[in-house]
């Protein structure tokens, strides 16, 4: 093998090599903020208590990450990669709109459950933290593709409202925690709710 295609091979593998490093490091730090906003939330977490989680040098987040908004959106990506969120177009093949609303929404509040914490935190800080909101839009998006899915099929004005409450995060929540319920008497109390609205 000549010398200038083992040189070749040499950096080729350098630049590989140091692209994983950078990987690695950028997943430090996203896991790091992440784990920060499911504890003291958005609004609390600074890049000193990024840096001191992540074990890196605070210069180290600043180069990888050049705006807060990068980093919330890694933190997100990094929390979505780790509880995906369901995927509606699953639901489609179900014909019956009841049976839809359960398999969907019992997908959803499995979700909630999962990652309670850091969206108890994030919806907090909306207010006070502008990039947190701003990142959070890809996962409101998904969250109207969910509401529209299990939309399909039911009939009157009556109904959207209550199916909008279903699929929302502070309405479980309350239910859950303020009220004792289990996700599955949630999605149950909706299906009734729901239908008898229906057949109103």
């Amino acid at each position: 093998m000549s010398p200038d295609i083992l040189g070749d091979v040499a950096r080729e593998y350098k630049m590989v090599k140091r692209r994983d490093q950078v990987e690695d490091t950028r997943r430090r730090i996203a896991k790091a903020t992440y784990e920060l906003h499911s504890t003291i939330g958005p609004a609390m977490t600074t890049i000193a208590l990024i840096s001191e989680r992540a074990g890196l040098p605070r210069q180290t987040v600043y180069r990888n990450f050049g705006t807060q908004l990068e980093l919330f959106r890694s933190c997100i990506a990094f929390g979505l990669e780790l509880h995906p969120l369901p995927d509606p177009s699953r639901w489609q093949s179900t014909a019956d709109p009841g049976e839809r609303l359960r398999i969907g929404l019992t997908g959803l509040y499995q979700w909630f459950e999962a990652t309670e914490p850091v969206m108890t935190n994030s919806l907090r800080d909306f207010g006070a933290v502008r990039e947190s909101a701003e990142a959070m839009q890809p996962v409101g998006e998904v969250f109207q593709r969910i509401y529209q899915t299990l939309r399909q099929g039911w009939e009157g004005s009556e109904v959207t409202p209550l199916l909008s409450l279903a699929v929302d995060f502070a309405t479980w929540k309350k239910l859950r925690r303020e009220q004792g319920m289990a996700s599955s008497a949630i999605v149950e109390l909706w299906l009734d709710v729901i239908r008898c609205r229906q057949t109103a």
